[in-house]
């Protein structure tokens, strides 16, 4: 199989997000790596690699804000943001402007 060439961006130009080969096989490994620590007597199961699969997603979704906070940090716009989480401006300032604070309100401290 053929591997894409990455595509180097321009100053100021940044990529949306994006689910290719790479990604899936990055995500697989994560998945059966996960499963293996939590139920290693059960591979091969489904519904352990589904149980894997959602730890991660919501594992990922609550370091999303924290990540955020880090580039706002280093001074990128709610633009760059949003094209990097495939978000308007608007919607990523909204939802991500205060993350201790929606944090604290979700109890994921």
């Amino acid at each position: 199989m053929k591997r894409q060439q990455p595509r180097l961006t321009q100053p100021g130009e940044l990529p949306a997000p994006r689910a290719d080969a790479d990604s899936a096989n990055v995500l697989a490994q994560a998945v059966d790596a996960l499963a293996a620590l939590r139920t290693p007597y059960w591979l091969g199961d489904s519904a352990v690699s589904l149980h894997a699969l959602a730890s991660l997603i919501t594992h990922a979704q609550q370091t999303i804000p924290e990540a955020v906070s880090l580039a706002r940090d280093q001074q990128h716009t709610w633009a760059e943001i949003g094209q990097l989480l495939n978000l308007s401006p608007a919607t990523a300032a909204r939802r991500y402007r205060n993350p201790a604070r929606k944090a604290s309100e979700n109890n994921i401290a």
